[in-house]
């Protein structure tokens, strides 16, 4: 009966998601309206509720109600050493990770929320976006946040094959600007796990999330870094 619950509660999910989304595979591109720099969260845990993210250097959320495959952007931060925590939306008691980080002008920060609640447990972990100084063409990083793949091949357009361990990300990979192509398999026995088109603006940097449970519902979602 309990099982039964939870693929009902997945499958209303998964009918909100595709209607909110246009369906899986995707690669939607946003910056979410959101800061050039600071603090962002990257919600790869297709069965976790929306969240916030809190800062111990202040008394309002940095970002509300992200939910899976959100493209909510950067939002600025306050400066200095504080604690990032990852609550359940409107339930600051109730902590899912915490990062560390010192956040400086011109700084960004991804705090990925990865795995489910039923296997593998919530995992957060933090990311620092290190954008390289000079993009000859465009450049962009990949994030496995897909259950059910601890780790993933990726090509992206005619650049060779990267293996992203679950939880993790590849460095920046330089490819060219305009029209591509980022395809990823499980690198254990070669099943096919995503792919998407996505256009690239010259001098621009991007992350891509690789979203969701393998056999289940996968997506990927585009970020702008600069």
């Amino acid at each position: 009966m309990v099982r039964t619950s939870h693929f009902i509660c997945r499958l209303v999910c998964l009918a909100t998601l595709l209607s909110s989304c246009g369906g899986g595979g995707g690669g939607g591109s946003s910056d979410g309206g959101g800061s050039s720099d600071g603090v962002r969260v990257l919600h790869a845990a297709i069965d976790a509720a929306p969240v916030d993210l809190l800062s111990s250097a202040r008394s309002s959320a940095v970002v509300s109600q992200v939910r899976f495959a959100d493209t909510k952007g950067y939002r600025s931060a306050s400066s200095g050493a504080q604690t990032l925590s990852l609550t359940k939306v409107f339930n600051p008691s109730s902590v899912i990770g915490t990062a560390d980080a010192t956040i400086s002008s011109g700084s960004r920060y991804s705090l990925l929320l990865y795995g489910d609640v039923q296997t593998f447990g919530l995992r957060t972990r933090l990311i620092e976006d290190l954008v390289p100084q000079e993009i000859s063409g465009a450049a962009i990083k990949i994030v496995n946040g897909v259950t059910g793949a601890a780790a993933i091949n990726v090509s992206a357009a005619s650049v060779g094959a990267q293996s992203v361990p679950f939880g993790e990300n590849s460095e920046y990979i330089s490819v060219p600007a305009g029209e591509i192509v980022v395809a990823s398999s499980r690198a254990s026995d070669g099943r096919s796990v995503s792919s998407a088109t996505v256009t690239l603006s010259a001098g621009k940097a991007y992350t891509m999330l690789i979203a969701g449970q393998l056999g289940y519902y996968v997506t990927s979602v585009l970020f702008v870094d600069k």
